[in-house]
């Protein structure tokens, strides 16, 4: 619980409370990505994994979002 709290209070979520406002929607590098399912979708982070997706290779880490909001992993774009 520590941990959490201490990602909390530097202002960052954990894997919760992603706000997908259009500033960060723009930071989002799901629509640049090898595995995009190319359907208009985005922010795979804050709004779940989808089944159908194949990993072609993965952007996440290298995203705006991925870093502000202290995330961990890979490939949140597939179950």
């Amino acid at each position: 619980m520590a941990a959490e709290n201490s990602c909390l209070s530097e202002g960052r979520g954990k894997y919760f409370g992603i706000c997908t406002s259009y500033h960060h929607s723009k930071g989002c590098n799901c629509q640049k990505c090898p595995s995009y399912p190319e359907d208009g979708s985005f922010m795979f982070c804050s709004k779940g994994p989808r089944p159908d997706v194949q990993k072609k290779g993965c952007m996440c880490s290298e995203c705006m979002i991925h870093g502000k909001f202290g995330l961990e992993g890979n490939y949140f774009c597939s179950t």
